[in-house]
């Protein structure tokens, strides 16, 4: 199940693939597409949290905060990556470098988010292709959009 979404237009590495009238934000990917979408997610997230606390699903919470989590390590990845260049991990200009972590503490973040380097080295789609591509964030966000769109 994909994550219904409008974001033909700017891709997440600043590349067009269609006509869009997104702005970017300063590192120079990050689209207003992709916040308005990465917003609609979220949102999503806090309706079915809330929708958690009263029901008491400590599953469906942990599940919502761990996705949040996601994202926050997701975009500090990808700005990291899209602002090294050739997406070196490890060097002065590195990714290691511009996250504070050592090259171990890098691979450590993508597999807390279920993805490689390759991935974010040169991204073909945008933010919530990510998600999807993640094997830790694509199935969260899966169940939380089902589960969103049962209540």
């Amino acid at each position: 199940m994909r994550i219904d979404t409008n974001m033909t237009g700017t891709s997440t590495n600043g590349s067009h693939n269609g006509s869009s009238n997104g702005t970017t934000d300063r590192d120079g990917f990050w689209t207003d597409e992709d916040r308005a979408t990465v917003e609609k997610l979220v949102e999503t997230i806090r309706r079915v949290e809330q929708h958690a606390f009263e029901t008491g699903d400590r599953v469906l919470i942990s599940d919502a905060h761990n996705l949040l989590g996601g994202l926050v390590q997701l975009y500090d990845l990808l700005t990291a990556f899209r602002n090294s260049p050739d997406g070196r991990i490890k060097g002065p200009q590195g990714v290691a470098k511009k996250l504070g972590l050592t090259r171990n503490g890098v691979y450590c973040r993508l597999e807390m988010v279920g993805l490689d380097p390759e991935d974010l080295r040169n991204p073909t789609g945008n933010v919530l292709d990510l998600v999807h591509l993640s094997r830790i964030l694509g199935p969260l966000a899966q169940r939380l959009q089902q589960t969103a769109a049962s209540i």
